[in-house]
């Protein structure tokens, strides 16, 4: 490993962070002393151990407020998000997940932007409990869904089905699986802390004993002692469908294909879209064209990549942490060099291909498998629950997956799929999915298709304004000033995280304070190029007039055929202001 007083900088000068990973013995940390104590909450130094396993600890700020006025304390929660490669489960997974956001959570899902499950709403006492069950009843993880190592590795969720893939001549979900598992951490504190009996004793009062063996350290071969300097994203796509966003991956994996066939992997990294509003030095990026590989190669340049991160990411600062800032410190080419030292060898230059579509999966459609079909759900951002009012989600889709046990899959626009549908059941399901109202490609605007949201605002501790509550209102309005059938992708966020990959969409939305939003255009649909800021900030009741503005211009002006974010994009930003008469971007 480098030295990482020359390549990290000082070592006094580590993020609080840095020292509880370097102290944490493998991700152990203070979590057992912290639940030997009667409590609602975790201790700083464990909250952060817990994002490893997969969790974060939470806050209802609606009750915020009156709480604090009445001399009580926060009204603490945790988040637990899954890691599912490719967003690829079984019927009997689902269900399981279903009862369990009922038993521990707040009696519902929500599916993320990358192809998981979050259970929100988990009081402390059924948080063990839920992992537990997870793991030894449904034989899934949560182990890397957050904290700064490999998150959940993206995949396209029909690779294995849709007939566009027939030709391919490789597994894409299978490699998903493969990176997945390659680089998930070798401690075995989550067996410990989680599902291992003989070192933990549940007390009558609800604390946990652990063991006083309970460590077993260990220095991960891959991510070192301390882990990585932050979160890691990879993902796997095809030139034909970018639904995997690989641009705003720390790691994309393009398969390249010529008459359907696989010729190889386009390797890109450093993309990445969090930023702080009052930074400049931080920036959303599109990721960098890094070299063209085999199969046989893509794991050893990933693990070569991860390395280089590993070594020279900045440990001293975590807003200058993520690969992107690694990247443009050292130089691409620089980087390239770094791959190559570690790998051991030199890889193929890039090849520059970009991804030329972006399919929803939405709606009925045939398998390569004979008599077989897959049906995509529109989910309203994701969040799978019974709407008062609105869509029965958890109640409906329950009631399809229990009776026809279909393969389920979560696409990375928030969506289920449900696959291997026999011919002579599409009726069925789709009565099924009409009885309670569940729509495909049909029951919603075309505007409506791509619409994303975070979770923000009542739990999110980061978000800044609303965005899930919200966007329906904003959509709404848009449909009822006549834009319903607009094909455009608009993407919201409560804060500049981009967990809904607003900075990546044609019209992105970013919160920046109560009622308050920044408005951004430009970017290109199938997710090869960032939008850029055109408003730094508006007031909610101005969104949907200036939005409803914009797609109007764009419908009198643009060439045939021409999406918003292109033409957006050669109008620009400047333009666009004169042409909404608002006054020059200061």
């Amino acid at each position: 490993m480098a030295n990482l007083i020359d390549s990290n900088g000082d070592l006094e000068q580590l993020s609080g962070v840095e020292t509880f990973k370097a102290r944490s013995g493998g991700l152990y940390g203070t979590v057992a002393q912290d639940y030997a104590e009667d409590k609602d909450h975790f201790s700083d130094e464990s909250v952060q151990m817990l994002k490893f396993h997969g969790s974060y600890q939470q806050d209802n700020r609606d009750t915020r407020k009156a709480r604090k006025k009445e001399g009580l304390d926060k009204e603490y929660y945790m988040m637990l998000r899954t890691k599912f490669p490719g967003g690829r489960i079984t019927a009997e997974q689902y269900l399981l997940c279903d009862d369990l956001a009922t038993k521990y959570g707040q009696n519902d899902i929500r599916a993320t932007s990358r192809q998981d499950f979050q259970f929100h709403g988990v009081i402390r006492g059924n948080f063990r409990p839920l992992i537990r069950d997870l793991n030894l009843i449904g034989k899934m993880t949560s182990i890397g869904g957050c904290g700064d190592i490999v998150r959940n590795t993206m995949g396209n969720p029909v690779a294995d089905i849709d007939p566009k893939y027939k030709d391919c001549g490789a597994d894409l979900l299978e490699l998903t699986q493969r990176i997945a598992t390659a680089t998930l951490p070798t401690t075995k504190s989550y067996y410990d802390l989680w599902l291992n009996d003989k070192k933990c004793t549940v007390n009558d009062d609800g604390t946990l004993t652990y063991a006083e063996d309970l460590r077993e350290e260990v220095e991960d071969p891959l991510y070192g002692k301390q882990y990585l300097p932050r979160k890691f994203k990879i993902g796997v796509g095809t030139d034909f469908d970018n639904a995997s966003d690989l641009y705003i991956q720390d790691i994309g994996v393009m398969a390249v294909t010529e008459n359907g066939k696989i010729l190889g992997y386009e390797i890109l990294a450093g993309g990445g879209l969090g930023f702080s509003h009052t930074l400049e030095r931080t920036y959303p990026r599109a990721g960098s064209h890094i070299a063209f590989v085999s199969e046989d190669e893509v794991i050893d340049i990933i693990f070569a990549i991860i390395k280089v991160q590993r070594d020279y990411g900045d440990r001293t600062d975590r807003k200058q942490a993520r690969l992107k800032y690694t990247i443009d410190k050292m130089g691409v080419d620089v980087f390239i060099k770094k791959i190559a030292e570690y790998a051991g060898k030199e890889f193929a230059p890039a090849r520059n291909v970009k991804p030329y579509a972006q399919p929803d999966y939405l709606g009925w459609h045939k398998q390569i498998q004979d008599g077989l079909n897959y049906v995509g759900v529109w989910v309203e951002n994701g969040r799978i629950k019974d709407f008062d009012g609105g869509y029965p989600y958890k109640t409906g889709l329950r009631a399809v997956i229990e009776k026809f046990r279909p393969s389920v899959r979560i696409t990375p626009h928030d969506n289920v799929i449900l696959a291997n549908i026999k011919d002579e059941d599409i009726d069925a399901v789709q009565a099924c999915l009409d009885e309670y109202g569940l729509p495909t490609d049909k029951g919603i605007s075309q505007i409506r298709r791509m619409e994303m949201a975070c979770p923000a605002l009542p739990l999110c501790g980061l978000a800044l304004s609303e965005s899930e509550r919200i966007i329906g209102t904003f959509m709404q309005g848009l449909e009822d000033a006549g834009h319903g059938d607009a094909d455009v992708c608009i993407r919201m966020t409560g804060c500049p995280n981009g967990c809904a990959r607003s900075s990546s969409s044609e019209i992105g939305l970013i919160g920046k304070g109560p009622g308050r939003y920044v408005l951004h255009t430009g970017g290109d649909f199938n997710g090869t190029r960032m939008n850029e800021m055109l408003i730094p900030v508006m007031k909610e009741a101005e969104v949907v007039p200036t939005i409803a503005r914009l797609l109007t211009l764009w419908k009198e002006q643009a060439e045939e055929g021409e999406r918003f974010g292109d033409w957006s994009k050669r109008v620009g930003t400047e333009k666009l202001r004169e042409l909404l008469e608002l006054e020059p971007a200061k």
